[in-house]
């Protein structure tokens, strides 16, 4: 029996199994629909191979070899592109034109505060045990990837909490507007990463130029046009087309083929097909279709990127594990408790906002995971296994207390009543 025929077994046992548990858990507890698959993916792959056989001298024989891995790595890239196609459908412009001024005024702070503290000592830190001359380059990609991910929110614990009680306070609604916007600049910002930290992709295109050499401007400028050009004649291509049938097989086609050129190129998968949502979605006259034909796919999609993202996952020593992690969790908390706070004695209309507003944005997105696999497929370092451990355990640390943290911000304000925490 084949490795790959071997993970798709335990993928359909991991879904069944989870699934059937996750009713029960979830009478006392909540965790972020995916997290737990991470798991599933470490037992499965490579790394827990190599480290139980060093650590007990046992004979424990890989499910997915590295080989499998690369072998996936192009179908890999085509699932996070449809994930950032299906987040890019629901950028629309107009969500910013009439959002509430408090609203952006709280995600500008916790995204430029986040970016800032945790990137700024990220950096500083990095550089103090690990700079040995001439890895200025990867230090400088180590701490961009930190801070991105590191300011990400989620809306998870928000759609579950209002799915269970209904809120519909001006702190739920601020929660709610700065979590999606915040997603959706961030996938941006991080999307340029692999532009102005271009790394040369399977075949440069300055090959193509070789009387010019591309500069990091103008590798984060071809990303975006190339995205933006394929979104517009892609538009022009579906025009009125109503047949629901027709058109999602021309948006996975069309996700497929900007995947595989962003893989091709070393770009981001997510980053590339975001955009072409985003296109789509402020062009197209049947982006809502595209949207509720695409979304019944996230939550299988989401949960192979989650499960790769496990068996991805190769960490560094135990010390250097523990230290990066901790490290960086109390940076991520430190850094969202203090946007929420400044935002909040900025702010011109304070009842739309709270003091401790910051707590209530704390959970994590598993969106991270396609960050760490985009990051891994290009970006490959003795850092790297530190960066994206700290992410990953950051995902699944604030996946587990977030919604808490939420739903006691929420009670506090007399928004959810009669709860005993």
């Amino acid at each position: 029996m084949t490795p790959l025929i071997i993970f798709i077994g335990v993928l359909i046992l991991a879904f069944l199994s989870t699934n059937f548990l996750r009713e029960k858990i979830q009478t006392k507890f909540y965790t972020p629909s995916g997290i737990e698959y991470i798991f599933i993916g470490i037992v499965i792959g490579p790394a827990f191979a190599n480290w139980v056989r060093l650590s007990f001298h046992v004979q424990y024989s890989e499910l997915i070899n590295n080989e499998v891995l690369e072998q996936l790595s192009p179908g890999i890239s085509a699932a996070i592109g449809i994930i950032g196609l299906i987040y890019g459908l629901k950028f629309k412009l107009t969500d910013f034109q009439n959002a509430d001024t408090e609203h952006i005024r709280l995600t500008a702070f916790e995204i430029i505060i986040t970016l800032l503290f945790l990137g700024g000592i990220s950096f500083g830190a990095l550089y103090y045990f690990f700079f040995d001359g001439k890895n200025l380059y990867e230090l400088i990609t180590a701490s961009f990837f930190l801070a991105v991910t590191g300011s990400v929110s989620s809306s998870y614990a928000i759609k579950a909490l209002f799915n269970k009680y209904k809120p519909a306070g001006p702190i739920f609604s601020a929660l709610g507007s700065s979590a999606a916007m915040n997603l959706n600049i961030n996938i941006f910002i991080y999307g340029l990463l692999f532009g102005l930290f271009h790394i040369g992709g399977k075949n440069s295109l300055e090959g193509v130029f070789d009387s010019h050499k591309i500069t990091p401007t103008e590798w984060a400028v071809v990303s975006i046009l190339l995205a933006i050009l394929i979104g517009v004649l892609f538009n022009i291509f579906l025009g009125r087309e109503e047949d629901e049938n027709k058109f999602f097989v021309a948006v996975i086609g069309i996700t497929i083929f900007t995947s595989g050129l962003a893989y091709y190129l070393n770009f981001s998968p997510l980053y590339m097909n975001f955009l072409l949502g985003f296109v789509l979605a402020n062009l197209s006259k049947v982006s809502q279709k595209l949207e509720s034909a695409l979304s019944r796919f996230i939550e299988p999609i989401s949960l192979l990127i989650v499960i790769t993202a496990g068996f991805y996952w190769m960490p560094p020593d135990i010390n250097t594990f523990i230290a990066a992690s901790a490290l960086f969790i109390l940076l991520r908390f430190i850094s969202k408790k203090t946007a929420g706070y400044f935002a909040f004695i900025s702010a011109l209309e304070k009842e739309k906002l709270s003091s401790r507003i910051g707590s209530g944005l704390i959970v994590h997105d598993i969106i991270v995971c396609a960050m760490a696999i985009d990051y891994l497929n290009v970006y490959k370092s003795d850092l790297t296994p530190i960066v994206v451990s700290s992410a990953l355990v950051s995902v699944i640390f604030f996946g587990l207390i977030g919604y808490s943290s939420t739903k006691k911000l929420l009670v506090d304000s007399g928004e959810i009543t009669g709860e005993n925490l």
